[in-house]
């Protein structure tokens, strides 16, 4: 069963960012499809896995910095062990929140506005001889909020500014290299469904696409990204649908069939069971 799709994260009051450093998985890490209504920003102090995201893979090692959208599918997965621990430092931030933050800081500012605004952009970033500097920002706001009484907007502000100049200076390319690489067989799958998740999708086409076998196209796509092909496409076709439930005034029947679930029926069961309520009230909660 998947874990809830959607995560609101609750700010408490008069707080604008969640903070949790140096989070240390050692001894289980089931990763999982979701998204939040906020940005989340990773930095990654070590581990090995891969992260899912905007139909693009990311390997997960020290010195790679995340950036996800409000309402950005992704999914990390790490492969954890007392050897091989997975330590990451995230926080949560609203993106308005953060772009007043950032006024008087327009070069900043417009890397910010980029990150959480252009969907074409990339989500990971390798810092390089930047990940130092991007842990001592990190390890100096941690000490700084553990003295402060309350949230102290100026250390925010610093924060945001040390780390958005580790992603300038990494010069915003993913992997760390200027070069482009070959789509993994998993990426070329994420990109032809996007274009067609509405559809009735089939190994059979996804094997026509890559030039595999059928059974080789869904064992391909588990050994690349952590997770089964059918969770993916799943968990596509409902974040669509919540998209539609939120934005339009079309029918729960009208919506999974533009989803991709002909099945009224079918669409409900799985909408509950997926997001613990059903599309209706899903729709009267926004």
């Amino acid at each position: 069963m998947m874990k809830q799709l959607f995560e609101p994260i609750l700010f408490p009051d008069r707080q604008s960012l969640i903070w949790q450093y140096r989070l240390h998985t050692e001894d289980h890490y089931k990763g999982y499809y979701h998204w939040h209504q906020c940005c989340e920003i990773m930095l990654v102090h070590g581990g090995q896995g891969s992260i899912v995201v905007n139909q693009q893979m990311y390997d997960i090692r020290r010195g790679m910095l995340f950036f996800f959208q409000p309402h950005q599918l992704h999914r990390v997965s790490s492969e954890v062990s007392p050897e091989s621990p997975f330590i990451r430092t995230l926080f949560y931030i609203d993106p308005l929140a953060a772009e007043h933050l950032l006024q008087g800081f327009g070069k900043r500012k417009a890397v910010f506005s980029a990150l959480w605004q252009d969907n074409s952009r990339a989500c990971g970033f390798y810092l390089g001889d930047s990940t130092e500097a991007a842990e001592w920002a990190c390890r100096s706001y941690n000490q700084s909020r553990g003295a402060a009484v309350g949230e102290d907007s100026e250390d925010i502000t610093l924060l945001l500014l040390q780390l958005l100049d580790c992603i300038r200076i990494a010069g915003g390319l993913p992997g760390g290299t200027g070069e482009r690489r070959s789509l993994r067989y998993s990426e070329q799958m994420m990109s032809w469904i996007e274009a067609h998740y509405q559809e009735d999708i089939t190994l059979e086409q996804l094997a026509a696409l890559t030039h595999l076998s059928k059974s080789y196209v869904s064992r391909i796509f588990h050994q690349e990204t952590g997770s089964r092909l059918v969770d993916y496409l799943t968990a596509r076709r409902l974040k669509q649908a919540c998209r539609l439930l939120e934005t339009t005034d079309l029918s729960v029947e009208q919506i999974g069939a533009a989803s991709g679930f002909p099945n009224p029926s079918y669409f409900n069961q799985l909408f509950k069971r997926v997001l613990g309520t059903t599309p209706l009230k899903y729709r009267k909660g926004r």
